[in-house]
């Protein structure tokens, strides 16, 4: 509707003329009629009057119209921005996740309280003013993310890929797409989550012959002090790093941080595979890697990168770490310290291509930057921790007391929680695989704790499991596990269509008999690899249950939101 329409359509619920109005608000009758033939539209003030004086005048007619009732409606028709409430609610809270824009950042920049913006976000309350809201909060967030490397997120979010001129011309994209219906993608967690679950840590090893691996022995020449400017000689400096650090007889471990944005330098197909390549020549060489993410970045650049290590998590010789500070957007920062050598980097955001690397084996300079590094490491954090059989007591410990802590639990899994299932029935699949005494007694031991946690907990505790609806041709081409890859089995324990079917019928009752314990059943199969808990606002913990068994717990705030908001996408069968 537009402000004219609008203002005729009160007009003719008050039963009053133009003249009347303009006596009632102050305003010249000619004005008025601008307004009616949508020559002109009014300011703030002026609208401001006119739902005064329509709300007296309502008053007068005996239909007592709200003055912000009317001031709202006016406001929206005049801002020109035609707003869908439900989706703009929806296309925010999308855009404030991909920039990492807390409530209470946003409060404080657009003068609000942070449970009035909570209460916005949760959709349970609509600003008196949304267009001057939106306006306002499109001017601050393109003011502030204007030519820094969050504008790719915004324009890969909002579908316009033209770099705008200026903050300004970002503003009313933002703005324009914030009331835009917003098409069903799934959450870009959701990439990560599939390349997890379709990575294989053996194939891997043996795709690159990880066994076969020889270090290097041979001396590698390069000057004790080497500078190096643009992409170019940027990409070439760390491959040098890499090659110094693996001929290097040091045991030390490998400190690695960089904000360096990674879009240029990734268009070059081969440096990549490089990277890695010498990364895995550091850990056949039995280094540790102790990694500093720069989550700062946007959550698809941030994910992607997580992609591209994940083959070295599952080694367990890397530790990955965040810093909880934002880095600001425009100097740029690289750091690697290895025992005998070290490389530092620097650059200005936008022009990176002007920076420069410094990599030095000189003895003052490489302490000099190791102490650095230390200083950097000691304030990070842990980005996740990773559980490796080798952790297995102190993983089971850690869970164990995770498990006393959570309100309510989501987990999206293949199959059944094995606290739902009858004794007789798994007694009956472990016989059927074979498992060795000693492993089946702690399977069953397993499942008697997890019985006795589920009549407690769930008494007061809501848990929501997620499991596909599955074909007895899916089942008998790609069978189920047994959830029990807390326990890292040394054997692959599987269902069959008819014990699986049974477990799920047991499901079923359990979930009768305890009202706090919900199934939902989907007819698509996600992931056949990895089980997701998600304990909202704590943690998440997400298990690798294909050999080697492994399992992520990560903490981070901005992923386990991402995980919160997770909906599995439908991948259809080939």
């Amino acid at each position: 509707m537009t402000f004219s329409e609008c203002l005729a359509m009160y007009m003719n619920k008050v039963s009053c003329n133009a003249v009347e109005l303009s006596a009632a608000a102050g305003i010249a009758p000619s004005t008025v009629s601008r307004y009616l033939n949508a020559s002109v539209t009014p300011g703030e003030k002026t609208l401001l009057k006119l739902a005064k004086a329509l709300s007296g005048l309502s008053r007068k007619h005996g239909t007592a119209l709200s003055e912000e009732e009317i001031f709202r409606a006016l406001t929206e028709s005049a801002s020109g921005i035609e707003i869908d409430y439900a989706y703009c609610v929806r296309n925010l809270k999308r855009l404030l996740s991909v920039l990492n824009v807390t409530n209470h950042e946003l409060a404080r920049s657009l003068s609000y309280d942070p449970s009035y913006i909570s209460r916005i976000l949760s959709g349970s309350r609509k600003p008196a003013n949304l267009p001057r809201f939106i306006s306002s909060l499109s001017v601050y967030l393109a003011d502030r993310y204007f030519d820094t490397p969050y504008e790719a997120s915004i324009s890969e979010l909002t579908g316009n890929h033209e770099k705008p001129q200026n903050a300004n011309a970002l503003a009313i994209i933002i703005q324009s797409w914030l009331g835009q219906a917003a098409e069903d993608t799934p959450p870009q967690i959701a990439r990560f989550l599939e390349k997890l679950d379709s990575f294989d840590l053996n194939e891997f090893m043996a795709s690159i012959h990880f066994e076969d691996m020889k270090v290097p022995t041979l001396p590698f020449q390069l000057p004790t002090t080497r500078f190096y400017r643009g992409i170019t000689e940027m990409m070439q400096a760390e491959l040098d790093f890499l090659k110094s650090a693996t001929l290097s007889k040091s045991k030390e471990d490998i400190i690695l941080y960089s904000d360096m944005p990674m879009e240029k330098m990734s268009k070059n197909p081969d440096f990549p595979k490089k990277v890695m390549f010498g990364m895995a020549m550091l850990i056949r060489k039995g280094l540790h890697l102790q990694n500093i993410h720069d989550v700062h970045r946007p959550i698809a650049e941030m994910l992607l990168g997580l992609e591209g290590w994940i083959p070295m998590y599952m080694t367990g010789q890397v530790s990955p770490y965040y810093l909880k500070e934002q880095t600001n957007h425009t100097f740029l920062h690289f750091i690697r310290s290895a025992g005998t050598v070290a490389i530092a980097g620097e650059g200005i955001f936008g022009k990176q291509e002007n920076g420069r690397y410094v990599l030095t084996r000189n003895k003052d300079d490489v302490a000099y930057y190791r102490t650095r590094a230390e200083d950097l490491l000691h304030r990070a954090l842990p980005l996740m921790q990773i559980y490796r059989e080798e952790q297995k007591k102190a993983f089971q410990r850690k869970i164990a007391a995770l498990l006393e802590e959570g309100e309510s639990y989501r987990r999206i899994s293949n199959a059944p929680a094995l606290f739902t299932m009858s004794s007789d029935l798994l007694t009956a699949i472990l016989k059927r695989n074979a498992v060795q005494e000693e492993s089946a007694k702690a399977i069953l031991s397993y499942h008697r704790q997890g019985k006795a946690w589920a009549r407690e907990k769930l008494q007061d505790t809501a848990y929501r499991l997620e499991l596909p609806e599955m074909t007895p041709e899916e089942l008998e081409r790609n069978p189920v596990r047994l959830p029990v890859s807390e326990l890292f089995p040394d054997t692959d324990i599987r269902y069959t269509e008819n014990e699986y079917v049974q477990h799920i019928k047991e499901t079923e009752e359990f979930a009768c008999d305890h009202p706090l314990f919900s199934l939902s059943r989907d007819p698509h199969a996600v992931f056949r690899n990895i089980d997701i808990t998600i304990c909202p606002g704590k943690y998440v913990l997400v298990s690798k249950s294909n050999p080697p068994t492994i399992h992520f717990l990560i903490y981070h705030p901005k992923m386990v939101e991402a995980f919160e908001q997770f909906v599995p996408p439908i991948i259809e069968e080939p």
